[in-house]
């Protein structure tokens, strides 16, 4: 697969009233800001259904089936699925917390012997990470090691004292280059618990 970096920015405006207190906690908080950001958008892009353009990688729901899942066995297929295509890694699952809330509520087995799927955050010992950044009632299962996920160079911070300054602002502007790709796109099967 071929990576090309993709722009990602972001950016805080901080007050100047803020900056002249000398603390290590005003900069941790700053620092977490600007991270929590990065992180948020680069899961929202990846995980998102968008289709790739010069400027953005394609989401991983874009152009995929969502299978609509309904019970245990639905799941069971699916990690069926990803397991016949030699997929020989770690499965995994990310889901929304809808979806999620929907693998709580599972049961697996015959009535005399049914027990709950999901416990201490796994699918039958599958482990379930859950964001908000997977669209309402949808899924993923697969081998996550098949996702290329490239950064070039490093975290670009510009500190702009000019563009806020008749508000006592100062805007910090972070750019980083990022691109992700499926290696092998049958590494994943996509889910929905929508009716």
């Amino acid at each position: 697969v071929q990576l090309t970096p993709k722009r990602l920015t972001a950016f805080v405006d901080i007050s100047k009233m803020l900056l002249v207190q000398d603390s290590i906690g005003v900069e941790n908080a700053i620092r977490m800001d600007l991270i929590n950001a990065i992180n948020s958008k680069l899961e929202e892009t990846i995980l998102g259904g968008e289709a790739k353009t010069s400027s953005k990688p394609a989401g991983m729901f874009n152009g995929k089936t969502v299978v609509k899942v309904t019970d245990f066995a639905g799941i069971v297929d699916l990690e069926a699925l990803v397991e016949e295509k030699n997929v020989l890694g770690d499965i995994a699952y990310i889901a929304s917390p809808s979806a999620k809330a929907s693998f709580r509520n599972m049961m697996k087995g015959s009535k005399g012997t049914a027990q709950l799927a999901y416990a201490d955050n796994s699918l039958d010992g599958t482990p379930v990470y859950s964001t908000s950044n997977v669209a309402a009632k949808q899924f993923i299962v697969g081998d996550f090691s098949n996702l290329a996920i490239g950064q070039f160079g490093g975290i670009d911070i510009t500190v702009d004292p000019f563009s806020k300054a008749s508000a006592g602002m100062v805007r910090l502007v972070v750019n980083a280059y990022f691109d992700a790709t499926v290696i092998r796109p049958e590494a994943f099967q996509f889910g929905t618990f929508e009716a």
